[in-house]
């Protein structure tokens, strides 16, 4: 075995030999750590979430009212629903707080209700065809999916209620009842 001590001693080339070596495995270790570098940045990402905003153009006032109906009498109204947000969102129409005096029989039981979608309120020729949503009593109509609107997209709604004339007589118990319903429009993203 040979020693450190005898490889500096034995003979000089030895030792140049040795020495030699550990400066070039310095100098590979020492080069080794050059590298190519480059970056980039972005700075200022902004990310801003989007708004939902459904307005109504008859807020805090009634779709439609009637003076006194009388069997085979009929009133429509109209109203303007839209998504004044910046995303889309799918709109659903419900009926809440419905109120019949006197409770028995029920008016809503009786009275018809259509629902219709005409469209985007600005058309004034060649509209669609109005697409009919709900056909029923009032009193039975459910929660009402209107599908997607895109941000910023309107559409123009028509309600008739009319008061179906039944047989003679058979109308005398809803008069002087009277109905009172609330529509809710939610939009969900």
């Amino acid at each position: 075995m040979i020693s450190l001590l005898s490889i500096f001693t034995a003979t000089p080339r030895r030792l140049l030999i040795a020495l030699g070596g550990l400066t070039i495995a310095s100098a590979v270790a020492i080069g080794s750590g050059a590298n190519f570098n480059a970056t980039s940045a972005n700075p200022r990402t902004i990310i801003t979430a989007g708004t939902l905003v459904l307005t109504d153009s008859a807020s805090e006032t009634a779709i439609l009212t009637t003076g006194p109906m009388k069997p085979g009498s009929t009133s429509t109204g109209t109203v303007d629903i839209k998504n004044g947000g910046t995303v889309p969102a799918t709109v659903t129409l419900a009926k809440a707080h419905l109120t019949d005096t006197p409770s028995s029989p029920p008016l809503s039981g009786k009275l018809a209700l259509t629902v219709q979608d005409l469209g985007e309120p600005a058309c004034v020729s060649g509209c669609p065809t109005p697409v009919t949503l709900y056909s029923g009593t009032l009193g039975s109509m459910g929660t009402l999916t209107l599908g997607s609107f895109a941000a910023s997209a309107a559409h123009r709604y028509k309600f008739t209620v009319s008061f179906p004339k039944g047989a003679d007589g058979a109308d005398n118990s809803y008069e002087g009842a009277n109905t009172k319903v609330e529509y809710v429009w939610t939009a969900t993203q």
